[in-house]
């Protein structure tokens, strides 16, 4: 018998993986876990944490972040 994997097969990703797509390093996002922009588990079982973050609340951290361009109207307001 297979065992069953300690987390959720979809939806949830590496702090490597999430670093990648922030363009970031592990521990920064670590730290965002820890500051609440990210939605995350922890798998480990010792006293580290093995955080696992959900693609979600990357997406939505990287659309929140995004920089739109402002039309001629908004800079004279």
């Amino acid at each position: 018998m297979t065992p069953t994997p300690a987390a959720p097969m979809s939806g949830y990703i590496t702090t490597g993986q999430a670093a990648a797509r922030i363009g970031s390093t592990p521990q920064y996002v670590r730290e965002l876990i820890h500051a609440g922009h990210f939605e995350a588990i922890d798998i480990g079982t010792g006293e580290r944490a093995r955080f696992r973050v959900t693609a979600e609340s990357v997406e939505k951290f990287l659309t929140d972040r995004t920089v739109r361009p402002v039309s001629p109207s908004e800079v004279a307001a």
